[in-house]
């Protein structure tokens, strides 16, 4: 089987993180969000991917280059401009149409901005065992207000094979949602429904063309995930989607200096500098060629690379992107700070800040740009 991923969104949600980093780059325990993605489908046994993506896409391309070194084959779609989830699917059943690809097999589709341990071979055995037409991940929230909902045929209980989607509903109102039952942004289709799609304009399969099929009787599959799954849309799903994986295990605790304190799940890249005397507190990520000074205390925070933290600072529940700063004595509780911001020494920053690329925190408001 192969597999679409998408990733041509502007990632908005994320911002100010993504003004500077693309999305499927932002790091998820020191590697890039998307390397997550592609080595769970390796793991399934997919090997060939096509990323559709948008003109940010070159950034992505560098850094996963033709995928050898994650056993893939990566193919790369361009869009000119922006199509959404179903424009983007059918733009490259085209390509793959124009490179003579056989046309025959089913293929799976992902968001990508997800991360998760959905079983992608069990998923396919319902696929084929049901003849879907389409295959949905679906995973129970307790707000489904900013999902698809599914409606279940039967009971609504957890269908353990998969169960019949009898109504699909994108986004509904708070305490308007028909069900609990989430997609999960993982799809697996029949090659066939890339002739009902059209590649050169702007459409949805989560408002078009799920729905429609289930109004119409058709074969739509939800098939129930009930272990691990992250959206990494905004700073906070982002924040404890990184933490959650260290207290999981999916991390062994990085190195520290003999003087430095480390408590609980941590990970340090590789170049990082933890003095003597400062604290980390877990679940903790510090990236690459970080400097933690003396008396500096991080916990339940994500720091990208080249991060520093003076002497004295302190930093909880927040996310440092590539190159900001933290002063002596500065305190940063709940905060979001992009590339290249700074905090001065003895700052206090309020929990909900979020600094822009290159920002200096002042105590009424930013300054810089």
């Amino acid at each position: 089987m192969r597999a679409i991923v998408l990733v041509g969104g502007e990632g908005t949600r994320l911002r100010p993180l993504t003004w500077r980093t693309p999305k499927p780059l932002v790091p998820v325990l020191n590697r890039p969000l998307i390397e997550h993605l592609l080595l769970h489908l390796h793991r399934h046994g997919v090997r060939r991917v096509t990323l559709a993506m948008s003109g940010r896409g070159e950034a992505i391309r560098r850094v996963l280059g033709d995928g050898s070194a994650l056993g893939l084959g990566l193919d790369f779609a361009y869009e000119q401009r922006p199509l959404g989830s179903g424009g983007a699917i059918a733009h490259v059943g085209r390509i793959w149409r124009e490179q003579g690809e056989p046309a025959g097999e089913p293929f799976v589709v992902l968001n990508g901005d997800i991360l998760t341990d959905l079983d992608l071979g069990a998923m396919a055995r319902a696929h084929r065992a049901r003849r879907a037409e389409i295959s949905i991940g679906l995973v129970r929230v307790d707000d489904p207000s900013a999902f698809g909902v599914a409606v279940l045929s039967g009971a609504g209980g957890r269908p353990e094979e998969g169960a019949l989607i009898e109504r699909f509903v994108e986004k509904p109102p708070p305490g308007s949602a028909p069900s609990r039952w989430a997609n999960a942004g993982v799809w697996i289709f029949e090659p066939g429904l890339l002739d009902e799609m059209d590649p050169d304009r702007f459409h949805r399969v989560e408002e078009e063309l799920f729905p429609s099929l289930a109004a119409a009787g058709r074969v739509l599959l939800g098939v129930a995930h009930e272990g691990s799954w992250r959206d990494v849309g905004t700073p906070a799903a982002y924040l404890e989607a990184n933490l959650e994986l260290l207290r999981s295990g999916a991390s062994e605790k990085g190195e520290l200096n003999a003087g430095a304190e480390g408590r609980g799940p941590v990970l340090v890249g590789a170049g990082s500098r933890v003095d003597d005397g400062a604290c980390l507190e877990g679940p903790a990520v510090v990236g690459e060629r970080c400097w933690l000074a003396p008396g500096a205390r991080v916990s339940r925070s994500v720091l990208w690379e080249e991060v520093r933290v003076a002497e004295g600072a302190s930093v909880s529940g927040s996310v440092l992107a590539s190159g900001s700063v933290v002063g002596a004595g500065a305190c940063v509780r709940g905060a979001v700070l992009a590339h290249g911001a700074r905090v001065p020494p003895g700052a206090r920053v309020p929990e909900g800040t979020s600094l822009a690329p290159g920002a200096t925190f002042a105590a009424g408001g930013e300054d810089g740009a």
